[in-house]
């Protein structure tokens, strides 16, 4: 009697089940599904570039807000430590490092790809089928001042600081981007790395400079200020800015935003960068002047869109155990000159 008893529940268990079921089946709107966004305020026209920049600057201006209050809660402020986690506090710990007060809160509005190897020398770039997508350039440079002019806003300007004979990025951007024309510099080796083909050679122009505070032309080596190059080349903007000068870049940087505010530009004419920071125990990259330097770039339109820790120093040790080098990309969200304005 309890077996019978048992196998009636199971099949009334059972009947119930396919009842369930088959209302479920005639209502599909309670069913699970793959989730889509219906919303009315996202459903309409997709948002353009400028829109979606307009969104970011938003989220971007909180983390400022955040900053300064995670700042001002500091006992220490503005000598905060960069690197707190190797200090306890009262409660045997400190919650963040230098970076957690520079997140990329600003999203780029186009794709984001990396170009060149994995590891040390690729880099990010933002809207990279933007650049793709930019015919090859037509024209002689030379013939006259108003032909020279034209040629030039055809152009992709890249500059790279920072070769050291790994030519991986730079060589990626020449295959792929055919009005890209490439300003390299680094005052440690004499040519571009040999990753660049000959067929792209005549695209590229090299300079045994290193990037400085000021023009240092008749020293050994030479160093030359950004503003300097600009004025050589006759650039006036420079599309994507790539910079690796173990340390050096605040000073440099400092220089052009020197110039830029001399020239009262209200954006720095520049892109986007690509650039490698680096810290260390002096007094050029304390919390204070960091955060000085900082927000001064972000005054001029410079917005940090991507961060990349470089831990290869602390894997390798040698008593190296701080994340001393970032890999950020700041896209420019003033200039209206830049690509990544438009669709």
């Amino acid at each position: 009697m309890i077996t019978r008893a048992f196998q009636g529940r199971a099949i009334g268990f059972i009947l119930v089940a396919f009842i369930f079921i088959a209302i479920l089946s005639r209502n599909s709107s309670i069913l699970p599904v793959p989730y889509i966004n219906t919303r009315p305020a996202l459903s309409g026209t997709p948002l353009n570039a400028r829109q979606r920049m307009a969104r970011s600057e938003e989220a971007w201006k909180t983390s400022v807000k955040l900053r300064h209050q995670m700042a001002s809660a500091h006992p220490s402020n503005p000598q905060i430590p960069l690197f707190p986690a190797q200090t306890l506090d009262d409660f045997g710990r400190y919650p963040y490092t230098l970076w957690d007060f520079y997140p990329a809160t600003y999203t780029c509005p186009h794709d984001f790809q990396r170009v060149g190897r994995l590891g040390d020398g690729g880099k990010w770039v933002c809207g990279m089928s933007l650049y793709e997508a930019k015919p090859a350039v037509k024209g002689t440079l030379g013939v006259s001042k108003e032909s020279d002019a034209k040629i030039t806003a055809q152009q992709t300007i890249i500059y790279s600081f920072g070769i050291n004979g790994e030519s991986s990025f730079e060589a990626e951007m020449l295959e792929r981007v055919p009005s890209a024309e490439m300003w390299g510099y680094d005052f440690s080796v004499d040519a571009f790395g040999p990753q660049i083909p000959t067929a792209h050679r005549p695209r590229t122009h090299f300079g045994k400079f290193g990037l400085g505070a000021k023009d240092e032309h008749r020293k050994s080596p030479q160093f030359w200020t950004l503003a300097s190059l600009m004025a050589a080349n006759n650039h006036t903007y420079i599309d994507i800015l790539k910079i690796d000068i173990e340390g050096a870049e605040y000073d440099a940087l400092d220089a052009f935003m020197d110039s830029c505010e001399q020239a009262k530009l209200k954006a720095l004419p520049v892109g986007q960068v690509m650039i490698e920071l680096h810290l260390s125990n002096d007094a050029k990259t304390n919390f204070a002047r960091f955060r000085s330097w900082w927000e001064r770039l972000e005054k001029l339109g410079m917005r940090p869109a991507w961060m990349e820790v470089n831990l290869m120093a602390v894997t390798l040790g040698k008593g190296k155990t701080d994340p001393r080098c970032v890999e950020y990309v700041w896209v420019n969200g003033k200039d209206p000159r830049s690509m990544l304005l438009h669709d």
